[in-house]
């Protein structure tokens, strides 16, 4: 075991975070301790550690429930500067360097850090409803950048991390993944046998959202060569992504966002890559690829905390109804939904728009299962006009 130059002190630290007047003082502390493990190239020890660090909080992240951009700057493996923007409500004080194992091919380092966990009294209601988002496989603005690595599969594998950091991570969504189901003209509104696309999507999936990957951009930049013609760095490879939200039952687009990075790119040049391993997105660049997805899913997650979340009565036999809301979406027995009948009328264009009308019925669930719940109309008035495709709402 080598131990690094500089203090475990150096590594002590508050995280800067911004919360609102309304917040709880009520903390509760969390000691978390993370890994992380990166290769050494060239012998460069003080670069593979900078890299292992930054994968360790990346995973601290993810398994302690905050989401925190780091910059750092290590000088000859002394950490000499430590800003971090936390993007969700906690605190981080007491990181340590547990401890440092260096091997010839890489470095693997061990982080306990104590989260001190505020509970927030957020500026939107939030309902505790889990949203299903339906990921369909990632499309891609120009394929001629995957054969440089030859990289197979590339949307589909983008697809499945996606929805297993959502998976992981969202406190507000889940995964439907659809990863081998390409649609090639999701970003746009077609009407579809009479049909928006995400609506019609929404409806065959049971997802109240339709979250659309999309690759702008993973070009890769030459390689830098010696005096000798021998490949002498690896190169810079992009990362442009841009992801669009629509919703399930108006199918209009509710949210669109791009993100932006570069990595090394540290396979040999001729190397075929496959994306479906843990190589790859262990890598430099898997891990910031990785980092921007837990980017998006928490700008997702504060959207639809501010968004209620509409579920739909997909089955109806005499008093009884079933919606599309479940154990998944933390539906309970015992709680009350409104119900909001949906009319579709033509727009200009002849495509359906969703229309709400107001109703005072109110249902109890009685019985969940994994996506539905089944609920009694009991002594509610008008509960022939009650129809499948009808929006419930919590209350």
């Amino acid at each position: 075991m080598n131990m690094p130059n500089f203090s475990v002190k150096l590594l002590a630290f508050a995280l800067l975070f911004v919360l609102s007047a309304s917040m709880s003082s009520d903390a509760l502390a969390e000691r978390v301790e993370v890994s992380g493990k990166a290769k050494i190239i060239d012998g460069n020890i003080d670069k593979a550690r900078e890299a292992a660090i930054n994968q360790a909080l990346n995973y601290a992240s993810l398994k302690a429930g905050v989401n925190f951009n780091s910059q750092q700057s290590i000088n000859h493996g002394n950490l000499t500067q430590n800003s971090f923007d936390i993007q969700r409500i906690g605190e981080a004080s007491n990181i340590e360097l547990v401890s440092e194992i260096i091997s010839q091919s890489d470095i693997t380092v061990l982080l306990r850090l104590n989260l001190q966990s505020k509970q927030q009294a957020q500026q939107c209601h939030s309902q505790q409803l889990k949203a299903a988002l339906m990921i369909p496989q990632a499309t891609m603005r120009d394929r001629s950048q995957l054969r440089y690595g030859q990289l197979a599969n590339f949307e589909q594998a983008l697809s499945q991390q996606y929805g297993n950091v959502i998976n992981s991570s969202s406190d507000y969504s889940f995964a439907h993944m659809h990863e081998n189901e390409k649609l090639d003209h999701a970003n746009e509104l077609i009407n579809f046998k009479g049909n928006r696309i995400p609506s019609w999507l929404g409806e065959i999936t049971d997802s109240q959202y339709i979250l659309q990957p999309e690759v702008l951009d993973i070009s890769t930049e030459p390689y830098q060569s010696s005096m000798f013609g021998l490949w002498s760095d690896y190169p810079q490879r992009q990362i442009n992504l841009r992801f669009t939200l629509f919703h399930g039952i108006s199918g209009e687009k509710v949210w669109s966002k791009d993100y932006a990075a570069t990595a090394e790119w540290e396979f040999d040049k001729d190397e075929t890559v496959s994306p479906t391993t843990q190589r790859f997105w262990g890598s430099a660049y898997g891990q910031t690829m990785s980092q921007l997805l837990q980017q998006s899913t928490q700008d997702i997650d504060n959207l639809l905390n501010c968004r209620p979340l509409l579920g739909q009565i997909v089955a109806k036999q005499g008093n009884r109804i079933i919606i599309n809301l479940g154990r998944k979406n933390n539906v309970k027995m015992g709680d009350s939904f409104q119900i909001v009948l949906q009319q579709n009328i033509p727009d200009r264009v002849n495509l359906m728009r969703a229309v709400a009308t107001k109703n005072r019925a109110t249902v109890t669930i009685e019985q969940v299962s994994e996506e539905s719940a089944t609920a009694v109309l009991e002594g509610v008035e008008g509960t022939g006009n009650i129809q499948i495709q009808d929006i419930v709402i919590k209350i």
